[in-house]
């Protein structure tokens, strides 16, 4: 038995197991994720792209850079301004012994000398509504609709300050990773503050990786938190010669990307802060605690209820979750996705 599974476990490892899983398992896994396990969103997907033209077009890959958008920019500036505000207290937050000790219970590496913090909650409600608004509004909906192939769910909204920590080196998310919660999504960060190599950009792998979710390496790290996360040493052993795109720039800059399909990394902050907008668009398969529960108002923007929501669509992208059941079968559906990975050589 010791035998056959170390058999297995190497042959993950070969040019045979990487083409089946690229040419035969994902084409047919996705097909079976996108008409039997989200059947819903799928029909809602259809009924949507009919009348739904205007997106930002990834084409065929699993990501894409905005560089230069008027409304982005406007609408980072916005954020950027209520947060100058809530920074201080937040600064004095994540340098509190008593926040670390909260963090480290569970996860160890983010408790080492935390680093970021969300601030959205502290935004004023109209600014709350704004950023909601646009992540739903029709062009953001069709674009994530596109790329998943099937109707979305918004589980997440974040605004997270970063800050450098003296003494502080990289860890936890500044280590290569994907987001290993499903099949597919589609993630959007933006920057709010302006970003250079002193306030840690975000990075990713330019290439796309051909049934990227089907491929890891074998992590070697084990503390919470660190878990299937790739030392970038370890990293550049693979990809040295790949090019890595940093979400440098201005104020409004942005990119859409599948996290669960592409490795990346955030910002290590030398010297300056980073404030970055995110939403994730997800499928009600995916393992995730940003659910809509069962109260009335809409996490991200508690003037939207499911009383006075009647849109099908709207109903579905703010309040759909996943049953007791979806819920079983995701934690399976994981365990079958790692057992299966072509795994990289270290």
């Amino acid at each position: 038995m010791k035998q056959l599974t170390t058999y297995l476990k190497n042959f993950k490892k070969t040019s045979s197991w990487k083409f089946i899983i690229e040419y035969l398992f994902f084409p047919f896994y996705h097909f079976l994720w996108s008409y039997l396990i989200n059947f819903k969103a799928k029909i809602l997907y259809f009924l949507w792209i009919l009348k739904k033209k205007d997106y930002f077009d990834l084409s065929d890959n699993d990501k894409l850079i905005i560089s230069d958008n008027n409304y982005f920019k406007e609408l980072a500036n916005k954020i950027l301004k209520e947060t100058f505000y809530l920074k201080e207290d937040a600064k004095k937050e994540l340098l509190d012994l008593n926040y670390a000790e909260k963090i480290r219970k569970s996860n160890s590496a983010s408790g080492e000398l935390p680093y970021n913090i969300n601030l959205y909650e502290g935004l004023s409600p109209e600014l709350q509504k704004e950023i909601v608004t646009f992540a739903c509004s029709d062009k953001m909906i069709s674009t994530a609709s596109r790329y998943m192939k099937i109707f979305p769910i918004l589980t997440r909204v974040q605004v997270t300050l970063n800050i450098p920590r003296e003494g502080s080196k990289p860890r936890s998310a500044i280590f290569w990773h994907k987001d290993g919660f499903g099949f597919k999504n589609l993630d959007f960060f933006m920057n709010v503050s302006d970003l250079d190599d002193n306030n840690g950009p975000f990075y990713c792998l330019e290439k796309k990786i051909k049934a990227g979710i089907f491929k890891s390496f074998d992590y070697l790290m084990t503390r919470t938190g660190e878990r299937n996360k790739v030392s970038l040493e370890n990293f550049d052993k693979q990809f040295k010669d790949a090019n890595i795109i940093d979400l440098k720039g201005k104020s409004g800059t942005a990119i859409f990307l599948d996290s669960f399909s592409v490795f990346h990394r955030g910002g290590f902050c030398k010297s300056k802060d980073r404030i970055m907008l995110r939403f994730c668009y997800q499928s009600h398969d995916a393992l995730c605690d940003n659910f809509s529960t069962n109260n009335d108002e809409f996490r991200y923007d508690k003037s939207i209820t499911k009383t006075n929501t009647k849109d099908i669509f709207k109903r579905f992208i703010f309040f759909k979750k996943p049953s007791i059941f979806m819920r079983l079968i995701s934690k399976k559906l994981l365990k079958f996705y790692y057992l299966i990975e072509f795994k990289y050589k270290l």
